[in-house]
């Protein structure tokens, strides 16, 4: 345990840990308690931060953390900050009351983004504090909340904050989860998807010509697509079997024979690893490009941490940590989501005893955008020139719809 005094009735701050996690506490001040944590494997900072209540002097802790931040480049580890920051980031995040100056705003979200700190919320009520006044006066804002680098993101890809409920404060507790979250069971095959990569290597035409060729002539478009992604898909199982070990094998390969006592003698050698290594970095950059859905950033300069970070970002967005039910509860278990996406899918379809005459003066009511010159070209047959162009229009690492062509 490591406290910081508070000064009359007035601040005061306590750090707590236990077992498995290690704390060595760096520095502190009214307004923050910084520490180094070991926890199992990973090494990492973490700040517990305090924003100056008073708004004028809210810069000051601002520029705290600009230096905190600096601390972390120099000292090369990943950064999680959290605490009652006393500032939210959009007036989204705030409920009745006066808007907040929007300079106020911008300077909290500014001070985020000069620190590469990422938000870490994940689920719950988003606010996190209320004024306890009564309703016509009630306020609530979001002053509580966890960041993050990316580097310590890439630690914990899974991480979330959860709002708590309000007991005896006005602060919701935030508890910061690091394991894996329960997914709802879904049962899904391996889906079989092109990978961009493959067409780097210079046999890829041939096994697409091979797929394509081998099919009798009579054979449908449709069968001899799938027969030429059955072909790529085995060759590329052969070939592209774990691609970021075999970099992390070639890249401490290629490190020990750079050792002072190897580099004469194996100049050779450790000129085709380089080349090696390149290949399959450029590679990997690529594969996780696919992922990320970066669309405006090229790869090139080796982007493969931002694009991993960005599909890490995507697959944590996409996921869902938990629903609120039709009286108001958040619930996070599996049995209690299937229960309310079952419940409102079978109520959102379910028939309303209509009658013919009920839906007859509904569609009475709908003025009709297709003419019939417009319908005898929707009904017309397609053309190739139509298909060609849908084809080339779209994205080249994209497809609508699995691969499977269902």
């Amino acid at each position: 345990m490591f406290v910081v005094n508070c000064v009359g009735r007035s601040g005061g701050l306590i750090l707590l840990w236990k077992e498995p996690f290690a704390v060595k506490v760096h520095s502190y001040t009214m307004g923050h308690i910084d520490c180094g944590v070991q926890h199992e494997e990973n090494r990492w900072r973490f700040t517990g931060f305090y924003g100056h209540p008073e708004t004028q002097h809210r810069h000051v802790s601002w520029a705290l953390l600009r230096r905190l931040s600096r601390l972390s480049e120099l000292q090369g580890l990943p950064w999680l900050v959290g605490g009652d920051f006393n500032e939210i980031c959009y007036d989204s995040e705030k409920y009745g009351g006066n808007i907040r100056p929007p300079n106020q705003t911008r300077a909290f979200r500014d001070t985020l983004d000069d620190c590469l700190l990422q938000d870490l919320h994940g689920g719950g009520e988003i606010f996190t504090w209320v004024n306890r006044r009564s309703l016509s006066n009630i306020i609530f804002e979001r002053l509580d909340r966890y960041t993050a680098t990316l580097e310590w993101r890439l630690l914990y890809p899974v991480a979330q904050a959860q709002s708590l409920e309000f007991f005896h404060s006005d602060h919701r507790p935030i508890l910061l989860v690091l394991g894996k979250m329960q997914a709802l069971p879904v049962k899904r095959g391996h889906v079989l998807r092109f990978e961009p990569h493959w067409v780097t290597e210079p046999d890829c035409k041939e096994m697409v010509e091979k797929g394509w060729t081998k099919s009798e002539s009579s054979i449908s478009l449709k069968d001899r697509i799938m027969r030429c992604k059955t072909t790529l898909h085995q060759w590329a199982e052969n070939r592209f079997k774990s691609l970021p070990r075999q970099l992390k094998i070639k890249r401490k390969k290629l490190e020990n024979l750079k050792t002072q006592a190897l580099w004469e003698q194996n100049v050779n050698q450790i000129g085709c690893l380089e080349k090696e290594v390149e290949n399959l970095a450029t590679k990997e950059e690529i594969y996780w490009k696919q992922r990320s859905r970066a669309n405006w950033l090229a790869h090139g300069d080796r982007n493969s941490k931002y694009f991993h970070s960005c599909a890490s970002i995507r697959r944590d967005r996409n996921f869902i940590h938990g629903l609120v039910s039709s009286h108001g509860d958040w619930c996070t278990t599996k049995s209690q989501m299937i229960e309310i996406i079952q419940s409102y899918f079978t109520k959102l379809f379910e028939s309303n005893n209509s009658t013919e005459e009920d839906r007859r003066l509904i569609t009475d009511c709908v003025e009709p955008k297709i003419d019939e010159h417009m319908n005898s070209i929707l009904c017309a047959p397609f053309s190739a020139t139509e298909i060609k162009r849908a084809l080339f229009d779209m994205h080249p690492d994209k497809a609508p719809g699995s691969d499977n062509s269902k």
